[in-house]
């Protein structure tokens, strides 16, 4: 994160907008050869490979001789599945360029997707003693020993890396990865405390202590870390952001909105920022100000879908619903596979008495993400205020699979099985509620108020409630 990078961000999507008006009306416009370049990688890291693959043909027909161009060409094509030929593009170039290390790495990384990482290896420990930017070349090692599984080797390189770069987040995150996989999160925070031990005013190793921290969910260690690392380095922007994202998991809202402008004032706004500013200021149900930073966020970035879905979340609590609507509709149109934008659109949709398209959105929220109570119990209520009490047991059974523990779905399923006049089946289901939380048995009454009467309902609960005052 810095601000450089949002600069030239914004410099290229213009500069891209320019390249696409010329195209629409065939307009031979000129662009430098460090123009195109710019305008294929720009499609590159917005995974828009067939664009950038068509950009590329296009500015070959302007710099024939281009090795830039040629090898974003193949990085194109291999992205494109079309891996024998950017392979053979890539080996081309490679003779007239030899020891190119951006061509030696994109030939590393295309090993890996053509299943042949042993050659990718050979080709990067020949070349190690040559490279310059070394971090990357140990990143790449890493990634290829990753894809053999062969951890231990893989942990290595991406150590490398890290000595060699200190803030290499990909290769801190692929470290945090195997970490979790393997559980040695001992050996890893050994691995940063030496940093530190050797250098303790090292603001890269106490922001990266504070990475490894908050992925232990240890949020209160992870904050010292990243204020520690804001000390040595006030402008320091990536830990505030951090900083800001650990204050927002321990309910410390006001501070975490100070984080974030921190952020912001080291460098400048952009769509991830403004939309963590404005989460900060939901949470801290300052709507006004909320939907103010998650449409700053949005004119920065229309494809951030998280801005839209914060806007969607804003108009629901301000119980705007159609708005609500047109904003979550616009976060799935970008990406479907969030369960919680459908548990927005669900919500939006019910409360404008939608039930149809409410319990489609829930149950595509059940699809992708099971165990999140709100989708089972407002689903199944959906079912039950329309009488289809078989279709309410469902989805509570089926809730209950996913979180035993959750008392609130025994007792809900004990009224829709008294519904059904299945009265034995709830009573089991009522000691099973009974026994996990005693005090949300009234949820039963909430839902069916008859139930006050209902004597060996009445009995049940009192044996329990005795139960409860002995113990």
């Amino acid at each position: 994160m810095t601000g450089d990078h949002d600069h030239d961000w914004e410099n290229d999507k213009k500069l891209v907008e320019r390249f696409e008006n010329s195209l629409q009306a065939n307009l031979d416009l000129y662009f430098e050869e460090e123009e195109l370049e710019d305008i294929i990688r720009f499609y590159f890291d917005q995974q828009k490979f067939l664009k950038a693959l068509r950009a590329a043909e296009f500015s070959l027909e302007r710099f024939p001789f281009s090795v830039e161009i040629k090898l974003l060409q193949a990085q194109c094509l291999i992205f494109n599945d079309e891996l024998e030929e950017g392979l053979g593009i890539l080996e081309n170039i490679n003779n007239i360029s030899p020891n190119n290390e951006e061509i030696i790495l994109a030939l590393a990384n295309a090993h890996i997707l053509g299943g042949t990482s042993q050659d990718g290896i050979e080709l990067l420990e020949n070349f190690l003693p040559l490279a310059e930017d070394k971090a990357e070349v140990y990143y790449s090692l890493g990634n290829l020993y990753r894809v053999q599984n062969n951890n231990e080797k893989a942990s290595y390189y991406f150590k490398e890396a890290v000595k060699s770069r200190i803030n290499h987040e990909d290769a801190l995150f692929q470290l945090a990865m195997i970490t979790e996989e393997e559980g040695s999160f001992d050996e890893i925070l050994d691995f940063y405390q030496e940093f530190i031990d050797q250098d303790p005013y090292s603001a890269g190793a106490w922001y990266n202590l504070g990475v490894v921290y908050n992925r232990l969910g240890r949020f209160e260690d992870a904050i010292k870390a990243y204020d520690y690392a804001i000390l040595i380095d006030d402008a320091f922007a990536s830990a505030y952001f951090n900083l800001g994202n650990a204050l927002m998991n321990t309910q410390q809202y006001e501070l975490a909105l100070e984080a974030y402008q921190n952020t912001i004032n080291c460098e400048g706004a952009n769509a991830e920022n403004c939309c963590y500013m404005g989460a900060a200021y939901e949470k801290l149900e300052k709507i006004d100000e909320a939907f103010k930073y998650f449409k700053k966020s949005a004119k920065f970035d229309e494809e951030y879908d998280d801005a839209w879905f914060g806007l969607g979340m804003c108009m629901l609590k301000k119980e705007k619903f159609f708005e609500a609507i047109h904003y979550f509709k616009k976060a799935l149109n970008l990406t479907k596979e969030n369960s919680n934008y459908w548990v927005g659109l669900a919500d939006a949709e019910f409360n404008l008495g939608n039930m149809q398209a409410s319990s489609e959105a829930y149950e595509e929220a059940i699809n992708l993400e099971p165990g999140i109570l709100e989708t089972y119990v407002n689903l199944a209520l959906i079912y039950f205020e329309q009488n289809r009490f078989e279709e309410a047991i469902d989805v509570t059974r089926e809730g209950i699979e996913e979180m035993p523990e959750e008392a609130e779905l025994y007792y809900r399923l004990v009224v829709y099985l008294i519904k059904m006049g299945n009265y034995k089946e709830a009573f089991s289901f009522l000691e099973n509620g009974l026994t996990l939380d005693f005090e949300k048995h009234s949820i039963m009454y909430d839902l069916m108020p008859e139930l006050k009467q209902q004597k060996a309902l009445y009995k049940i609960i009192a044996q329990y409630r005795e139960q409860n005052l002995e113990s």
